[in-house]
């Protein structure tokens, strides 16, 4: 195994710290019977990990190459929010929208900007994000 050293800032640490607190605290909430208690190093390799699996994901091929198309961002709200029966009218609603405006970010006519990409994701029930987008080579 491997070992590295890394050096954060004050903030980033005790933002960190708090962060693995609050994950032991949850986790006794849920279970009384757990006794572990994770530390920031491990909190630290798990969060490099989650992120291995998220790049990993979308299984990106060398951008570098010349003859490489540029993958085009797109998203799967409309399949999330017809299996949890949720109607474009009612998303528009709860957001302020018109509802042919929300059908083509569902469509993928047009990519929402991050702010209303998070809204849609938190009516949708924040579902995983690897389940939400995915990339397609133009």
């Amino acid at each position: 195994m491997k070992e590295i050293t890394i050096k954060l800032k004050d903030e980033t640490y005790e933002q960190i710290r708090e962060i693995t607190e609050l994950e032991n605290l949850i986790n006794r909430h849920r279970d009384k019977n757990r006794s572990d208690n994770y530390k920031i190093e491990e909190f630290i390799v798990g969060s490099i990990i989650d992120k291995m699996e998220q790049i990993k994901h979308f299984d990106l091929i060398n951008p570098f190459s010349e003859n490489q198309r540029q993958p085009c961002i797109k998203n799967r709200f409309k399949e999330i929010a017809k299996q949890k029966k949720i109607y474009i009218k009612d998303i528009a609603d709860q957001l302020n929208m018109q509802p042919p405006n929300i059908s083509k970010i569902f469509n993928n006519v047009s990519q929402p900007r991050l702010e209303l990409f998070i809204k849609i994701w938190f009516v949708l029930g924040c579902p995983p994000l690897h389940q939400c987008i995915y990339l397609e080579e133009d």
